[in-house]
Formats: structure tokens, sequence, C-alpha cells
């Protein structure tokens, strides 16, 4: 009984020092598009607003095509993610923003942090990198 007792023990243990819960780095405050597709953004690249993504940590993703907001879901697995976006507001776009930003999320497949920032990928290539919001 105490050997069992111990092996959970120390399970738990070599858990709680695995490194940090993907799902936590990911969520809590915003993630701003820096670039996607080749082209990068600041405040002054586009006039409609900066793509934007939010992850919650029971799967729930909201966010903004530099337009319109959607409210969808994310599924990961080891480096692997999955993005739906869900509904979505239909507020006329007249920049390419918003197009661009739903053909780059249809390519993800994977993701990696670099310094802090996010990028979402398709095999080795990144497809999106993201800055977390300050505020």
């Amino acid at each position: 009984m105490k050997f069992f007792l111990l092996i959970g023990i120390a399970a738990l243990i070599l858990n709680s020092c695995s490194s940090g819960n993907i799902t936590t780095d990911l969520s809590g405050k915003g993630w701003d598009v820096t670039s996607m597709l080749g082209k990068n953004f600041n405040s002054g690249s586009t006039k409609s607003g900066i793509p934007s993504l939010i992850f919650e940590k029971n799967g729930k993703l909201f966010g903004s095509t530099g337009c319109n907001n959607f409210t969808g879901s994310y599924k990961i697995t080891d480096k692997s993610i999955m993005l739906d976006l869900g509904s979505m507001t239909k507020m006329f776009c007249p920049e390419s923003t918003e197009q661009d930003f739903l053909k780059a999320v249809k390519q993800v497949t994977g993701f990696n942090f670099d310094g802090g920032n996010l990028n979402l990928q398709n095999g080795s290539k990144t497809v999106m990198s993201l800055q977390r919001r300050e505020n």
C-alpha cells in the first residue's frame, strides 16, 4: 500500500516539475498579429484594425479579423493546433486584411513560441506571428 502511495506522490511531483501548460501560455491576454502571410502589421498599417486572437483555457477562441469579430474554438495536441473561428459578425470590410486573415487561419496546423511571440505555422512555414497584448 505504501508503495502505491509513494508512486502516486512521485508522479505528482514529476508532473508539477514539467514545463508550463501550453494552454496556460496561450490563454489570458489577447494576441495581436504582427505579421501574416509575409506582411507586417502595426497600428498604422491598416485602417480597419489589426487582427487579434484571444485563447481561453476552456478551448474557446475570440478575436477580430481586423474588421469583424468572431467567437469559436481551438484544440491543441502536442505542438499542433486547430483553429475554428465559428460565428462572425458580417460588416463590410473594404481592405483585404480580413480575407488574408481568414486564408492564413485555414493554413494553421502548428505553433511555437519565439521570444514571447506566438508563431502559427503550417509545417515549418510561419503563417502568422502574434505578440501578447500588454493590457
